[in-house]
């Protein structure tokens, strides 16, 4: 068993880092930090008009990166892969060099015109073994019993939640449920704003075995928040 620091950021999806905010993460001492689904771009525009800025908002994950030190799960973009496809894909960046892509598996009929990706369920970054989960992917069972079947026990979640979807009790309830079934330890980075004419909202979270540990207020579901978190009793590596 190991341990692991873990700093959520729930975003405006709409607004990039503010300069007092850089700071801040310059000083969180922490393994990942974990953007929420569809930061930066907001989600303002097309898919495809989206993934032309792509390098725009990658440099805006470069950006933390410059004063952030651990690694970067940035965000939810699209892009065009190496044969031109389009994709909806989460850049994990560390030391201001773009480690890998996971392409997003589950994807939400906003992100439909992007082709749905076939990469690894679980990650090795870090010294760490962890699983990824973007949007509605959470939802893929087969994805957690595959990963509590590799003795996988931790696992990122970036979201952006429906304004009209679950209340806030029942939520925190069902992730509770989720690391308990599976004793895993859940980290969702949520954030807020309206990508793609629709209403999101931020319900950042901490999830173990045992219950919710941590959680935002269901006042400060429309609050940028930094949280790092201290994790025990993850699985080793092997």
């Amino acid at each position: 068993m190991t341990s692991v620091k873990i700093t959520l950021f729930q975003k405006d999806l709409s607004q990039p880092v503010s300069p007092e905010q850089r700071a801040k993460l310059s000083k969180e001492k922490s393994d990942f930090l974990i953007l929420p689904l569809y930061f930066p771009g907001g989600g303002n525009g097309s898919p495809e008009s989206l993934a032309s800025r792509a390098k725009t908002f990658l440099d805006e994950i470069y950006a933390i990166s410059e004063v952030y030190k651990g690694a970067i799960f940035g965000g939810g973009m699209f892009r065009r892969d190496d044969e031109g496809l389009l994709r909806f894909s989460i850049p994990i960046v560390q030391n201001i060099v773009l480690v890998d892509w996971y392409d997003v598996k589950g994807l939400s009929s906003e992100d439909s015109p992007a082709i749905p990706g076939s990469g690894e369920d679980s990650l090795i970054l870090g010294g760490f073994r962890f699983g990824i989960f973007a949007g509605k992917e959470i939802q893929d069972r087969s994805k957690l019993e595959k990963l509590k079947s590799d003795r996988i026990n931790l696992a990122f979640h970036l979201d952006s939640v429906s304004d009209n979807g679950t209340d806030y009790s029942q939520d925190l309830k069902n992730y509770a449920d989720l690391s308990s079934q599976y004793g895993m330890f859940l980290v969702r980075s949520s954030g807020y704003g309206i990508p793609f004419g629709k209403k999101r909202i931020g319900r950042s979270l901490l999830s173990t075995p045992t219950g919710v540990t941590w959680k935002v207020a269901e006042t400060e579901q429309e609050k940028e928040i930094i949280k790092t978190v201290n994790i025990n009793g993850i699985n080793a590596l092997f």
